[in-house]
C-alpha cells in the first residue's frame, strides 16, 4: 500500500499493478477508497472521488434519486472547477446548499410537467364525455373529472409560487457565495498591500528604532556613571556602590 501511495502520481494503475504483481481492480479500488489521484485519472474523476469522500455525500444519497445525484455530482464538480478547487469550508457549504436548491427546482419542474399532462388528460376526458349525447354522458365521471381538474389547476399555481421562491433562494445563495469569495479576495489583496507598504516603510522604521536605541544607550551610560559615583550615605560615610567589575576597578584605581 505504501508503494501505491508513493507512486500513484507517477505511474499508471496498470504499471503499479504489474510492479506489485497484482490485478488492476484492487489497485484502482484502493486509490478510490484512499482518494488518491493516479496519473490516468482525469480531473473529473479526481473531483468525483473528492465529492464522494465528503461526509455529507451519504446524506445526499438518501435525499436524492439516482438521476438527481448524478446531476448534483456534475454541478459540484463544475463549481469546484470554476473556482480552481480553491474553496473554503464556508464556500463549500454554500455550493452544497445551492446544488440542493437546484435539485429542488428541477424536481419541481418535473412535477409541474406531470401536472400539466394530468390537466391535459382531464380536459380531454371531459371534452370526450361532453361530446356524447346528454343521455349517454356519465355525470358522476364528469363531476370527478372536474374536481380533479380543479385540484390540478390549483397545484399548478402552487408549483409556480414554489418555483419562484426556489429561484429567489438560489439567486441569494449565489450572491452570498460571490460575496464570500470577493471578501476573501479583498482580504488577500489588503494583506498583500499592507505587507508591501510595510516593506517600503521598513528602512524608516529601522532608522527610527536605531535612533531610539542610541538615545537609550546614551541615557543608560549616563545613569550608570551617576549611580557608580561616590555616594554620601545617611550615616555620613562616603562610599562607591558596587555595580559591576568596572565600578570596582574604578574604586581600586582611586
Amino acid at each position: 500500500m505504501k508503494y501505491i501511495r508513493e507512486n500513484c502520481f507517477d505511474l499508471s494503475i496498470e504499471e503499479i499493478a504489474e510492479n506489485l504483481n497484482r490485478k488492476e481492480d484492487p489497485v484502482r479500488r484502493y486509490i478510490d477508497e484512499q482518494n488518491l489521484k493516479a496519473r490516468d485519472l482525469d480531473d473529473h474523476s479526481h473531483l468525483l472521488n473528492e465529492m464522494r469522500s465528503r461526509y455529507y455525500y451519504g446524506e445526499l444519497k438518501k435525499q436524492m434519486n439516482d438521476a438527481e445525484l448524478i446531476y448534483a455530482e456534475h454541478q459540484w464538480i463544475d463549481y469546484f472547477r470554476q473556482f480552481n478547487e480553491d474553496v473554503t469550508h464556508t464556500e463549500e457549504m454554500q455550493i452544497l446548499e445551492t446544488i440542493r436548491t437546484e435539485v429542488l427546482i428541477n424536481r419541481g419542474m418535473e412535477d409541474r410537467q406531470d401536472n400539466m399532462r394530468r390537466i391535459e388528460k382531464l380536459e380531454r376526458l371531459i371534452s370526450e364525455e361532453m361530446e356524447k349525447p346528454k343521455d349517454f354522458q356519465d355525470t358522476q365521471a364528469l363531476a370527478a373529472f372536474h374536481t380533479q381538474l380543479g385540484a390540478a389547476i390549483a397545484s399548478k399555481s402552487a408549483y409556480i409560487n414554489e418555483h419562484d421562491k426556489l429561484l429567489t433562494k438560489k439567486e441569494r445563495l449565489l450572491k452570498d457565495l460571490k460575496g464570500t469569495r470577493e471578501q476573501r479576495k479583498r482580504n488577500a489583496e489588503d494583506a498583500k498591500t499592507n505587507f508591501s507598504m510595510w516593506l517600503k516603510q521598513l528602512p524608516e522604521f529601522m532608522e527610527d528604532d536605531g535612533y531610539e536605541m542610541e538615545v537609550q544607550a546614551i541615557a543608560a551610560d549616563k545613569a550608570f556613571q551617576r549611580l557608580g559615583d561616590y555616594h554620601s550615605y545617611e550615616d555620613g560615610n562616603l562610599d562607591q556602590p558596587i555595580l559591576n567589575s568596572n565600578t570596582i576597578k574604578e574604586e581600586t584605581d582611586e
